[in-house]
């Protein structure tokens, strides 16, 4: 990975997260509601900064407003997709 650009290796991550995301929602439909496996795979750890509430607004000029924020939400599944990114950004070429 000595050799790999910050695009690439960023691309590579969120290609990972995806897959991870991905396999979650697999997941999910499969395993029976309620039960200790689904909690373990798909429960999410959230960490949020900025506003994700409709009610306040960062900026207000009259005619818009925004409202700005980033959520992460991972997961078990999220870890595992970004060992399958690792893997494939060191041993594929």
């Amino acid at each position: 990975m000595k050799n790999r650009g910050f695009k690439n290796i960023f691309l590579g991550l969120l290609i990972g997260a995806l897959i991870g995301t991905l396999l979650g929602e697999i997941l999910s439909f499969i395993l029976p509601d309620g039960s200790t496996v689904e909690q373990f795979f798909i429960n999410t750890t959230e960490f949020v900064f900025g506003s994700f509430d409709n009610t306040s607004a960062i900026v207000d000029l009259g005619i818009i407003a925004f409202n700005f924020g980033i959520k992460f939400k991972f997961n078990v599944c999220s870890l595992i997709g970004f060992g399958i990114a690792y893997y494939l950004l060191k041993y594929l070429r």
